[in-house]
């Protein structure tokens, strides 16, 4: 065996089959392969939210024969001289933010050690849009395919690059760590890219909404709907840096050199905000993948990248060097906004809807661009300089996946159509359980909970009491949503009914789903506020098709309630008009829109609000995998459920994998067959050594 080392990395090639056995894997593996590892170090830190780590050029000029060299690429501010309106409790990976970037080759196999040196915390880690086939155990979501990695241990995650295209890891333990650090990009380059002759270089750039407190936003009261705790946005940033121009928080940069095209790899790491719509001035862009699976290349716009979405676009930088503007707009966002939004009873307003970054020209003679007021009442913009200052126009598709009208902007690379018919037609409902009203008394994260309802039983997720995996689902899960999946069944056609007035983001664990089918209601559109509040006489979905998210508490559900005090009614409008409502998918009626023959290829779906969506899954990698809403404030409140795909072929659980609970292991019978033979063998020396001291103790009487 060859081994090269690169920083917090190592490779092996080609693959050796005595590493291979030491990874412990019960799959067989490929044989022309590579083995990467990593190590990763989980501390808590106190950073600056809007900057956690700052490119050395910014702050080390001048100050050691260290700075900026390879041992010094990233630098962070001192806690002491960090304003205490912008100080945050990070937990970060290797110190940085965003985490570190995994590379590999489709088919390697990737090995990451999680060193735990978080003070209070345990964690665990999400490989997200990795189909993990063969090691189910190693997907990361807590109590489903391990227990935590406690503090001051550590574990190793061993699996297969698999699918190739842009994915992201981040923590899975909880609605606070993705938020407070703990994430990164993911890079799976194909045996056989299709489009490389499109581009001769690659960049990542992670968008995301920063947040000084998630405590308070993501797992407390402000997680909590209809509450004024937090906006839905105030800060985002690019590759982990927001700016504004100035010299504390310059501009975030992508810096490029003019004549290459390059493939810019977007993902949208986000914690509360729904979505980004991207545009990039001056430059037309082709779009090449939508979570990692190849799309037939489009020229686009815009792009509207939702939260766990990614998106693959190729730029070339054939424009005057300068400065050229990159703007993040949160839609939702801006029909919120302070002074300009429509009011949304429970909502606070948001103070900023839109978030800027440039395209850089390395070597541009043009200066930078001036500074920005980024909450100033009449909403500033940055511009650009140089070639930037006056960008030509750009040409092209406006993709959005938020309603029906985006799947038709473009089709997966290689089509692979769909049967007429499903093995098994399953209906999930998304809605909240009341009441959501909030007291002094009341029990944080207990009121409004949502769920995913299972054959209408509106179920919100409980934590089981033993790891999901590690017991196929037949133990210490009683009360938790899991769907067993007949071991027959091979094509799985989910229909997504969404009854309540805000959106969701759903991302499937353990493999890709085929969207075939969205609503298209004009009366609901990000450009039409009042489907939140519409009230029962102006609805117009048919009454045949309507549902409410719980039908047994009058604040929620009932049109005609009206609370009183004693005998007056208190006569408030927009209790007739109950928020927590859906237009279903009607069969007999929306069946004929679906696209059997080119559905796009996802691994993460919008459902718009009061909305609908079908999708359909092949169920043929034995797994317990995760099905949830990817807003982090709906983690804590309940919105995930368990597919349980073929429980007699789940192969067996290393006896690394953490686990915990009263619920004992299906496949550690040895294991625990020995425990019991060593505590005998231990308890009969005991015994023995008893005696004899015993029987001494007697002579000497």
């Amino acid at each position: 065996c060859q081994f090269f080392f690169a920083p917090h990395q190592m490779q092996v090639a080609p693959c050796c089959w005595l590493l291979l056995l030491l990874a412990a894997s019960p799959w067989p593996l490929p044989v022309a392969c590579d083995v990467v590892r990593y190590q990763w170090d989980v501390r808590d830190w106190v950073v600056d939210f809007l900057r956690p780590t700052i490119p050395t050029e910014t702050l080390c000029a001048g100050r050691g024969p260290l700075c900026g060299s390879a041992f010094s690429n990233t630098a962070r501010e001192v806690p002491f001289h960090i304003d205490s309106s912008k100080m945050k409790s990070a937990q970060l990976v290797n110190g940085l933010y965003p985490g570190p970037l995994i590379e590999a080759k489709e088919g390697d196999m990737v090995e990451v050690t999680v060193i735990n040196n978080l003070r209070a915390s345990g964690t665990t880690i999400h490989w997200h849009g990795l189909h993990m086939r063969g090691t189910p155990w190693a997907d990361g979501p807590v109590q489903i395919a391990q227990a935590p990695i406690m503090p001051n241990t550590n574990y190793t995650y061993r699996f297969e690059a698999y699918p190739a295209g842009t994915f992201y890891w981040h923590s899975h333990m909880d609605a606070l760590q993705q938020s407070k650090g703990v994430k990164g990009p993911i890079i799976i380059h194909a045996k056989d890219e299709p489009f490389r002759k499109m581009y001769t270089r690659e960049k990542v750039i992670m968008v995301s909404d920063e947040w000084r407190d998630p405590e308070a936003c993501f797992k407390l009261d402000g997680a909590m709907p209809g509450n004024p705790v937090c906006s839905d946005a105030v800060y985002a940033s690019f590759n982990g840096q927001w700016g504004d121009g100035t010299d504390r928080y310059p501009y975030p940069l992508i810096t490029v050199q003019r004549g290459e095209c390059y493939r810019l790899r977007w993902i949208n790491s986000g914690g509360n905000a729904e979505n980004f719509i991207i545009t990039l001035a001056g430059h037309n862009a082709t779009m090449i993948a939508v979570d990692g699976s190849p799309v037939k290349p489009v020229q686009v716009q815009s792009f509207n990248i939702h939260n766990g979405e990614r998106t693959d676009i190729v730029v070339c930088m054939d424009q005057d060097p300068g400065y050229y503007l990159i703007t993040a707009e949160y839609d939702y966002g801006c029909r919120m906004l302070r002074g300009k939004g429509y009011p949304v009873p429970g909502f606070h307003p948001v103070e900023a809807c839109r978030w800027y970054a440039f395209l850089h020209y390395e070597g541009t003679t043009a200066p930078p661009p001036p500074p920005y007021r980024p909450f100033h009442p009449h909403f500033e913009v940055p511009r650009g300089t140089g070639g930037g200052a006056q960008p030509r126009p750009t040409t092209g598709a406006v993709f959005d996946l938020t309603l029906r009208e985006g799947y038709g902007v473009t089709e997966p690379l290689h089509p692979d159509p769909l049967d007429a018919e499903p093995d098994v037609r399953y209906m999930v409902t998304l809605g909240l359980k009341g009441p959501t009203e909030v007291r002094p008394l009341n029990i944080p994260s207990s009121r409004g909970r949502w769920y995913t309802d299972l054959d209408g039983r509106r179920m919100s997720w409980t934590s089981p009491r033993s790891p999901i995996l590690h017991t196929k689902g037949r133990c210490g899960a009683e009360g938790v949503p899991v769907l067993d999946i007949p071991e027959n069944v091979t094509t799985v056609e989910l229909v997504i009914n969404n009854l309540s007035p805000t959106e969701h983001i759903l991302h499937m664990h353990g493999g890709y789903f085929r969207v075939i089918n969205v609503a298209k209601f004009d009366w609901c559109t990000i450009d039409k506020a009042s489907c939140f509040l519409l009230p029962k006489e102006a609805n117009p979905c048919p009454a045949e098709d309507r549902d409410y998210g719980d039908r047994d508490d009058p604040w929620l559900a009932v049109p005609d309630f009206q609370p009183h005090v004693g005998p007056v009614p208190l006569r408030l409008p927009w209790v007739k008009a109950p928020l927590y409502w859906g237009c279903r998918y009607n069969r007999s009626k929306d069946e004929r829109h679906q696209n059997l023959q080119t559905p796009l290829v996802k691994d993460t779906v919008s459902v718009w609000q009061r909305s609908w969506t079908v999708v359909r899954f092949h169920a043929t990698n034995p797994g317990a995998w995760l099905f949830h809403c990817h807003l982090q404030p709906h983690i804590p409140l309940g919105m995930m459920m368990v597919f349980n795909v073929r429980p007699s072929a789940q192969p067996p659980i290393p006896e690394t994998v953490p686990t915990q609970g009263p619920c004992p292991v299906w496949s550690w019978a040895k294991k625990y067959e020995q425990q019991a033979k060593d505590l005998q063998t231990t308890a009969r020396a005991t015994y023995n050594q008893y005696r004899k001291d015993y029987e001494a103790f007697q002579m000497e009487l």
